[in-house]
């Protein structure tokens, strides 16, 4: 087993690359980089990516975590069904290891990618917390336009066999439950994971 440090990315196939990127810039997202055939997106923090579209057929393909270190994707590599190191030969670069979980995902994990520089934030302010006032006097205005993203904070999977993808992330990964939802029975039937 190996403790990814981070969610890298997600990975997914879309008919429109130009459809997908207006989308995702009003979502708060801008481009990094883009191909005849994929488009990059990231946030204001200095992930190279948060988000790829594919051209294909609307679907989820998989998520990405980063590793700690190189090292790490060696030993990713001689488990039951992952690829060996592969050179990740999109913008950004790096090494990945792949591997699909239960549901057939295809799980990357990812070292070495190229960082960019942040971009600036806007409307970023002090806040006011109880006593603490830090904004006395000073009104907020909002430059209009779309929130921005700092980072990719969460992913969601919906998977088939719970306890098997579970334990596939848990085994492979290091996840950790920060908490855990049962249904009647007492059977653990949705988790909410921490790296």
């Amino acid at each position: 087993m190996i403790k990814v440090t981070d969610l890298a990315y997600a990975r997914f196939q879309a008919p429109d690359l130009d459809e997908m990127e207006t989308f995702l810039k009003h979502f708060g997202l801008a481009r990094s980089a883009r191909t005849e055939t994929a488009l990059y997106m990231r946030a204001t923090d200095k992930d190279h990516h948060v988000h790829i579209t594919e051209l294909g057929e609307p679907k989820f393909i998989g998520p990405a975590f980063y590793a700690a270190d190189e090292s790490d994707l060696d030993i990713l590599s001689k488990s039951p069904g992952a690829s060996n190191v592969e050179e990740i030969n999109e913008p950004g670069g790096g090494k990945r290891v792949r591997i699909k979980d239960p549901d057939g995902f295809e799980v990357e994990i990812v070292h070495g990618i190229a960082s960019l520089e942040h971009i600036p934030v806007r409307n970023s302010y002090k806040t006011n917390n109880g006593d603490d006032i830090r904004r006395k006097g000073e009104l907020v205005r909002l430059e209009p336009g779309p929130v921005q993203c700092k980072r990719v904070g969460h992913i969601v999977l919906n998977v088939t066999n719970f306890n098997a993808s579970d334990a596939f992330y848990k085994n492979n990964f290091g996840f950790i439950s920060s908490d855990e939802c049962q249904d009647k029975e007492g059977e653990t039937i949705f988790a909410f994971n921490r790296l």
